[in-house]
């Protein structure tokens, strides 16, 4: 069977490529973008949504928690890569059910291969990160199966990228440093090349360094501050569980600054009465209307 698709599933985000007269091409979403959110979200009548309006659901979800400082009931769900090949479950109310870290894989595939209009896809090669150990890439196998792939090829994420970049076509033999930095893993690998085939010698990497950490980063050193300075938030901050809810719900507009910022010198945030539904320890709503520079997030 020939597999002319390329699926990449990060933590945070997944995209699906084909083969066209020997050249890969991004297969867009049906939201027209090149990646797609790994979220999956369960709504009240039980039905599985993915990608962008998984996120939609999770944004209100985490607004809800803020509203009444609690986050017991889950319905949406991401970062779940993480946990492949092992017996971590996802609970949802809506569901009734916990899902596996497989079955939701799962439906991230299923919904990227959806994206393809002119074939039914039944073969695919799917990237795994280079320290996932046998159990965890047996596990996006699975996965694949599960969404109807007939084939699934795994190919670690460095040597992916390496044929990205065409590293075998420059040079037959030789040694190459792989870097990703990601939003929730910084990952390197030393790659060989010896005769045009290609493989890691070595990884290494932190799980836990990556672009969310930058966002809370952000969070903690200019808006938090900012919401010390306008409101009284002290009981707040003393209680653990409302404080991540609150750096939870800071973030979305933290990652929304680091793009802004990535072209932008400065960027203006300012939330409308009822964006955040939380209120501070005297019973005033909270809001954000601040300018944040390029320097305040170098300084984060």
């Amino acid at each position: 069977m020939t597999v002319n698709y390329g699926i990449h599933i990060g933590n945070t985000s997944a995209s699906i490529a084909k083969m066209v007269n020997g050249k890969p091409c991004i297969v867009r979403s049906s939201t027209l973008k090149d990646t797609m959110p790994v979220c999956v979200a369960i709504d009240r009548r039980g039905a599985i949504q993915v990608g962008d309006a998984a996120l939609n659901a999770l944004k209100k979800e985490k607004l809800r928690a803020m509203g009444n400082w609690d986050h017991s009931n889950h319905n949406s769900f991401t970062e779940f890569r993480r946990t492949m090949g092992s017996d971590a479950t996802y609970h949802s109310s809506n569901a009734n059910k916990a899902f596996t870290s497989i079955e939701l894989l799962a439906e991230v595939i299923k919904t990227l291969c959806s994206f393809e209009k002119s074939a039914q896809i039944y073969a695919a090669v799917i990237t795994v990160p280079n320290s996932f150990k046998n159990n965890q890439i047996n596990a996006v196998r699975e996965a694949g199966v599960l969404a109807g792939l007939q084939q699934v090829e795994i190919v670690q994420e460095s040597i992916a990228a390496s044929l990205a970049y065409g590293i075998d076509s420059i040079i037959t033999d030789g040694f190459w440093l792989v870097f990703d930095f990601g939003e929730e893993t910084f990952k390197s690998a030393l790659l060989k090349t010896e005769y045009g085939i290609m493989k890691v010698l070595d990884a290494e990497g932190d799980n836990y360094l990556g672009g969310i950490n930058l966002d809370f980063a952000t969070v903690d050193e200019i808006f938090i501050p900012y919401l010390q300075e306008n409101f009284v938030i002290d009981e707040l901050l003393r209680d653990s569980n409302k404080t991540n809810i609150l750096r939870y719900e800071m973030k979305f507009y933290a990652e929304d600054a680091k793009r802004r910022l990535s072209y932008n010198e400065t960027y203006e945030i300012f939330s409308d009465l009822g964006d955040i539904p939380g209120e501070d320890d005297e019973g005033e709503e909270i809001e954000l209307d601040i300018t944040v520079t390029q320097e305040d997030l170098a300084k984060a």
